[in-house]
């Protein structure tokens, strides 16, 4: 099975972004040239299922053609992402390359994933600035709390005089890990009242 570690070469599109950011999922820098591909990634970090992925992996048809947005492995068969808002152009592309089924997201599905979106672009930063520190034992004693719901407003109190920063990266890296849900997160905004709970085993 094919497995992508890096991006390939290619030039950065004319008039397009250079947003540079750090993947807490992969522990790597990546750089991105659009909002779209920037929001894909949010996706692929609040996925406990993407287990790795890399951006721009592969060329759709030779190193004249399109460069594919992302590569993913998750529990099941690796896929390739690509971004097309025209459906002209989401038609256009083959439904595998390399033998691996490419899936297109488009305009409608972005807006879909708008609020999960948004909640992650909060989460994401606290999850890569207290990485070298996560705290383990902390984790441990979040998930046994959240045998019953919480409120982040009472988990924070809980872990009282704990700074606030240190909790929230703990709790997120369980909710980035699958071992802790919260439910509201695709629907409202992330604050004190969101819910967190043991997720389903």
């Amino acid at each position: 099975m094919l497995h992508y570690d890096g991006p390939v070469e290619t030039k950065r599109p004319a008039g397009s972004r250079c947003i540079e950011i750090f993947s807490p999922k992969i522990k790597r820098r990546l750089t991105l040239f659009s909002w779209d591909t920037h929001d894909a990634w949010l996706l692929l970090e609040a996925d406990p299922t993407v287990r790795a992925f890399c951006e721009r992996p592969a060329y759709v048809d030779g190193e004249a053609g399109r460069v594919l947005d992302f590569w993913v492995q998750g529990n099941g068969p690796a896929k390739f992402l690509a971004m097309s808002t025209e459906e002209a152009d989401a038609k256009s592309l083959p439904p595998s390359v390399h033998g691996v089924k490419l899936q297109v997201l488009r305009r409608p599905d972005m807006v879909a994933f708008a609020r999960r979106i948004e909640n992650w672009a909060q989460i994401v930063p606290y999850r890569t600035s207290f990485m070298r520190q996560a705290d383990r034992r902390l984790q441990n004693d979040l998930f046994a709390r959240l045998e019953k719901p919480h409120r982040l407003e009472q988990i924070e109190a809980a872990f009282h005089p704990l700074d606030v920063s240190v909790v929230r990266a703990a709790l997120f890296d369980l909710l980035a890990d699958g071992r802790v849900s919260a439910p509201d997160i695709d629907f409202a905004p992330l604050g004190l009242d969101s819910v967190f709970r043991r997720a389903a085993s």
